[in-house]
């Protein structure tokens, strides 16, 4: 066996929370096929602290599920998922940091509200429970960026 200490990371996860929740269901009587279910994700880095002897980051990810049939809504979800993270400041830069913090960090939490939602909408009664689909972080971080810049620049 390995001691786990030769070889944790120097990015982990401290914790989560759910911030905010909400969801909407309506009773649809149709004998109509499947809704069409459409996702919307985004993310905000909410801050980055330096201490002695480490990095503190948060950050929340943001999804929006909405399911119609035809012009109806059936549901809506909203879920901001917010966690913890910390790095090692002797080994990571704070860039590095915030790197991992959008990558590592959203991809945890991006998996913790797939499980939510499954949970949530299963005990909510909507058949078959919602699945959010795995996501490409990468063109999530670079799509926000793009975004960013193009607001920047308009201002």
């Amino acid at each position: 066996m390995i001691d786990s200490n030769q070889v944790l990371a120097d990015f982990q996860f401290i914790g989560n929370r759910v911030s905010n929740f909400k969801i909407e269901t309506k009773d649809i009587k149709t004998n109509e096929a499947k809704a069409k279910v459409t996702y919307n994700f985004d993310y905000n880095v909410k801050e980055i602290e330096e201490l002695e002897d480490k990095y503190v980051g948060y950050i929340e990810f943001i999804t929006e599920i909405k399911a119609k049939i035809k012009n109806v809504i059936l549901f809506k979800i909203n879920l901001t998922m917010e966690g913890a993270f910390i790095g090692n400041n002797q080994k990571l830069t704070k860039e590095n940091f915030l790197s991992m913090l959008e990558l590592n960090g959203l991809t945890t939490l991006s998996q913790l509200s797939r499980a939510y939602v499954l949970s949530v909408t299963a005990l909510s009664g909507i058949t078959p429970p919602v699945k959010l689909p795995m996501i490409n972080v990468f063109k999530l971080r670079q799509q926000k960026k793009e975004k960013e810049e193009k607001n920047i620049k308009l201002s």
